[in-house]
């Protein structure tokens, strides 16, 4: 059957970290917001190989890739992640991952299995992992025929399939162009994770959070005057515009229909 799985692999999990038990922590701690955000997964995401996690869909819901690359970003920009994880590590820098994902054939027969991240294995699987190495190349200053790197962002994407080749490098310069390009810095990468976690928010009300949580003083005022909030507003409105919000969400709706297609292409 066809199917779509990541693997997200910690970067620097042996070098950049002393105690592996801490490791495994995030992991399992990113392993369980992971599997409450989507929990239609065809095999529920689990520690793999130690530095890492395993999970993939169902073909019919591949489109769901893209959400879950914007909720990992989004979700290491958050103050609920930083709250778990600065007192346990000590460390107000984010950890990196290498988002690896693989379209192809599940080759594993018994659908008890599929809830192990141990017995699943087919073509789908190769292309996660080739993915995961094909993104360290390309963060390491390879140049390669297909692929993108993600310097700045926390996730590292890249896609490999079966077939159509050209269409999943197509995806993965649209996602180039939105988290490399038009979030090109600190406070659009945060911005976005706010409105993407929380998209009913009112400009002031975002406005108020990126100072208040994140300590970005360009929006410190006083919220409990209406001139005040005005003037956050036109500030935030200002910063959409820079990002080009409207062509993310845009980009972010063609991205989900190409993954859509490609059921369709690679069946």
């Amino acid at each position: 059957m066809r199917a779509a799985y990541c693997f997200i692999d910690l970067v620097g999990s042996r070098t950049n970290f002393t105690d592996q038990a801490q490791v495994l922590t995030l992991l399992q701690h990113l392993q369980k917001k992971l599997n409450t955000r989507f929990p239609d997964l065809l095999t529920p995401f689990m520690v793999k190989d130690g530095d890492g996690l395993l999970g993939g869909f169902q073909a019919a819901d591949q489109a769901q890739l893209a959400d879950l690359f914007i909720f990992c970003n989004a979700y290491l920009r958050s103050v609920a992640f930083r709250q778990f994880w600065q007192p346990l590590f000590g460390s107000a820098d984010l950890p990196e991952f290498y988002f690896g994902v693989g379209l192809g054939t599940l080759a594993t027969v018994k659908k008890t299995d599929y809830q192990d991240v141990n017995r699943v294995n087919g073509s789908v699987i190769v292309n996660a992992l080739t993915a995961v190495n094909q993104a360290k190349r390309l963060m390491q200053g390879a140049t390669l025929p297909l692929g993108y790197p993600f310097p700045t962002s926390l996730f590292k994407w890249q896609l490999v399939t079966d077939q159509s080749a050209e269409v999943a490098n197509g995806i993965s310069a649209l996602l180039y162009l939105i988290y490399e390009r038009l979030l090109n810095t600190e406070l659009r990468k945060e911005a976005f994770a706010l409105l993407y976690a929380q998209p009913t928010l009112k400009r002031y009300e975002l406005a108020q959070i990126l100072w208040e949580a994140y300590g970005v003083t360009t929006y410190q005022v006083d919220y409990t005057q209406q001139k005040a909030r005005a003037v956050a507003s036109s500030k935030i409105s200002r910063l959409l515009n820079q990002m080009d919000y409207p062509l993310i969400e845009q980009t972010l709706t063609t991205i989900r229909a190409q993954l859509r297609n490609l059921v369709v292409v690679t069946a």
